[in-house]
């Protein structure tokens, strides 16, 4: 009986110097790093939250690894959970998985419209607020991914649709201004190989430098297709 007693606490010796000092606490601090980079890598420019990390540290399924060396996502879940696989050794130094699964929080900074915006509005920077909102779950979390970051410069876009009140701006509902727009009367430039003739036509449809356009001449009504240079005129080769 008492060989069996002190075998027994020999285990326990061994088990005991085999555990890094402070064992729970450092397998809290090695899976909080390695789930908030996973998620700030899934969920780019957010701040990662795990409420309940700490507990699932205590959980002996966790305590019995000696070292996690690894860890990946398995699933994010819609209601804000994440479900992680963790790769390391145990106590008798094998090689060990786990499957936990714990909440999360994914805070971002994104504008938002403090007034309805209607299609083809030039925006400017008033036209929005920043807050602070959490896309691991909700609505939020269905616009992830397309949220304009909360140090967008709006001078220069315009709304593609109406964005309501109180909405997201998402890269879907802006876009870049464009140089010319519908109706603006630009220098016509017509081409020949060294003969050039400079006459006057009416934009037919928006667009940016770089960009073929139609015109409609303002002498003689014809529609013509042409290149926007970066003086905003309209060349066209004949």
């Amino acid at each position: 009986m008492f060989r069996m007693t002190a075998l027994a606490f020999f285990a326990l010796i061994q088990v005991a110097q085999a555990l890094p000092a402070g064992d729970e606490s450092s397998h809290a601090t090695r899976m909080t790093e390695m789930v908030k980079k996973l998620l700030e890598e899934r969920i780019p420019g957010s701040e990662i939250r795990l409420p309940s990390l700490d507990k699932l540290a205590s959980q002996s399924a966790i305590t019995s690894f000696s070292e996690i060396r690894s860890a990946r996502i398995i699933e994010d879940r819609p209601n804000g959970s994440v479900l992680i696989e963790l790769s390391g050794l145990n106590l008798e130094s094998r090689s060990k998985t786990e499957m936990i699964q714990t909440p999360y929080q994914a805070w971002i900074k994104v504008p938002v419209a403090v007034r309805r915006i209607y299609p083809n509005t030039r925006l400017k920077n008033e036209d929005f607020k920043t807050l602070e909102v959490n896309v691991a779950s909700g609505a939020a979390r269905e616009y992830r991914g397309v949220m304009m970051p909360a140090e967008t410069e709006f001078s220069g876009l315009q709304s593609r649709q109406t964005i309501l009140e109180n909405q997201y701006a998402v890269s879907t509902a802006v876009q870049k201004q464009p140089d010319l727009r519908k109706g603006d009367t630009v220098k016509l430039l017509l081409t020949s190989g060294t003969l050039e003739l400079v006459t006057q036509a009416t934009v037919e449809e928006p667009a940016s430098v770089g960009d073929r356009i139609r015109v409609l001449t303002v002498k003689g009504k014809r529609e013509m297709v042409g290149k926007v240079n970066e003086d905003r005129n309209v060349e066209v080769s004949l």
